[in-house]
């Protein structure tokens, strides 16, 4: 609805409105295929018919209901006379009760519900009684019902849902990117081997969902749905690009089935890139079932626009955002109310925002907020496992498997690459100087592999890369060890020229050109290096 209304679809919109209102009074209504019914033993309010043993077993009722509480909001935005206490908005202010209850003297729902204030997210299971203890699966549902509260209660005027909405979203934020993406990476220990959790438990966590062992599902689960309320996803740019990289390994290539949800994941941290994959692919995927095409185009085009969520500053309004591109910052602010209102920043910016509009303006920022490593400091970097490329030194040997080629011709196209990256680069281009690389590869006993390399700069770190240089394949031997790829194999092609990289980022790409079989990459030791041009 927003979105027709951005482009002035003024009559799609209004469909849509009377769809929604008419689904919602539908469920809302007593009687019927479909409606919510109150427990007076259990204290809960259960919608018919009911799923994943939200009757039996009281799981996942805030998972559920934000769907609905959010719906609701949006309507609101739209229609007010709708929200009113009179009409419909007592029964989503029950659902709100039931689920994230604010009072703790409710005789007929429990105080917050499934929210564990101590640990500082939600819990998904109504009975408790796992041997673990209980468990969260998909973090991003629970702070969907959060970021519902901050839309319901802007739209309705009522400031206490409003401000519960912030606290438990700014709460479970934090926990969300400790406890399932080791944004700091001091909480998983190294035997977890992961860098997401796809399930926490009160024993600890799991890389698993309840239904699937399908990488891209594992990491999409705590993604979905993507709204204004996954912003803070953005808060920790290191740790997605660590998330898409392992999910990549672990599906031996880009994601498929779920490959809207995760190019909208990876454009918190890098739009460009995650617009470049909708444009390559937009074509040939059916979308999520929750998602839509133009929901999808909508989102990556508008952060490909204007930059990733910016962390480092808020606005003093909950429906509002800063955004970052290069040295560009977009501020933009939602105003419910009926009269007009100034929107004030914590960088001393300042807008103007009509009733019922939204406004954007822009000015000077950082290019890529968030907390990131220290720059590097050196030419010559080690290749990690987790897709890193570091300055730094006494690495653990190891390897990454290059997938196979699937018997096709890949020579000078990527195909399933392994990615490594560094960011925060600062450096000068040496006179005469050309990018070298060390490559150990192998590819055991099979027989016809050959490996390809690809080194991208990208010079100020805004996710365009300016200077690629394709290699030419290195054929390797069917014996069992290690040999040495080099860019001695000479130059396939190159595009742009070298230039002064400040806070950019450097890739290299190596993947199967021709063959049928996988091969490995060693990691970790000063034989796989890539040395870049720059003092």
């Amino acid at each position: 609805m927003p979105v027709a209304d951005q482009i002035g679809e003024t009559g799609i919109r209004d469909r849509m409105l009377n769809l929604m209102k008419g689904r919602l009074q539908d469920w809302f209504t007593a009687g019927g295929a479909n409606e919510f019914s109150y427990d007076q033993a259990w204290k809960t309010l259960t919608g018919y018919p009911a799923s994943y043993g939200s009757d039996t077993e009281l799981n996942d009722h805030h998972f559920h209901y934000g769907y609905y509480v959010y719906a609701a909001a949006i309507i609101a935005q739209y229609d007010p006379s709708w929200a009113a206490d009179s009409a419909w908005g007592g029964m989503v202010k029950t659902l709100v009760r039931d689920t994230a209850n604010p009072s703790r003297t409710d005789s007929a729902f429990p105080f917050l519900r499934g929210f564990d204030v101590y640990a500082g997210h939600g819990w998904a299971s109504g009975h408790q009684g796992f041997a673990a203890g209980n468990n969260q699966e998909s973090s991003s549902e629970s702070t969907n019902l959060s970021a519902a509260l901050i839309l319901w209660g802007s739209a309705t005027g009522d400031t206490s849902l409003r401000d519960l909405g912030s606290f438990l979203l700014t709460t479970e934020s934090e926990s969300i990117a400790q406890y399932w993406f080791d944004a700091d990476e001091q909480v998983f220990p190294s035997s977890f081997g992961h860098d997401t959790a796809g399930m926490v438990w009160g024993s600890g966590a799991a890389y698993s969902t309840w239904w699937t062992a399908n990488p891209e599902e594992i990491h999409g689960i705590n993604v979905l749905p993507v709204t204004g309320g996954s912003l803070h996803l953005g808060g920790e740019k290191a740790a997605i690009r660590r998330n898409i990289a392992e999910m990549e390994r672990e599906n031996g290539g880009p994601a498929v089935e779920w490959r809207d949800i995760l190019w909208e994941f990876q454009s918190f941290a890098d739009p460009a890139s995650a617009k470049a994959k909708w444009d390559a692919g937009n074509g040939g995927y059916t979308p999520e079932q929750g998602e839509s095409k133009a929901h999808t185009y909508h989102w990556l085009a508008t952060l490909d626009t204007v930059g990733a969520p910016d962390a480092t500053v808020t606005g003093d309004i909950p429906t509002s955002a800063v955004f970052t591109k290069g040295t560009t910052r977009t501020y933009v602010a939602h105003n419910h109310g009926s009269s007009a209102r100034t929107v004030t920043f914590s960088d001393g910016k300042t807008m103007s925002v009509p009733a019922r509009s939204t406004a954007t303006s822009t000015g000077t920022g950082s290019s890529d907020p968030g907390p990131e490593p220290e720059p590097p400091t050196g030419n010559t970097f080690q290749l990690r496992a987790g897709g890193v490329l570091t300055t730094a030194t006494g690495g653990t040997a190891g390897s990454d498997t290059i997938p196979s080629g699937n018997g096709a011709n890949h020579d000078g196209t990527p195909y399933q690459p392994l990615v490594y990256e560094v960011r925060g680069v600062n450096g000068t281009p040496t006179s005469g100087g050309q990018t070298a690389f060390r490559l150990q590869v192998d590819a055991g006993t099979t027989v016809g592999l050959g490996q390809q390399a690809r080194v991208s700069y990208d010079f100020t770190g805004d996710g365009s890369f300016d200077r690629t240089e394709t290699y030419h394949y290195f054929a390797t031997d069917p014996v069992t060890g290690w040999e040495e790829y080099t860019q001695a194999r000479g130059l396939k092609s190159a595009t742009g020229s070298l230039s002064t990289l400040r806070n950019g980022t450097v890739r290299l790409e190596v993947w199967s050109a021709i063959g049928n079989g996988a091969s490995k990459l060693q990691t970790g030791t000063d034989k796989s290096v890539l040395v870049i041009p720059y003092s």
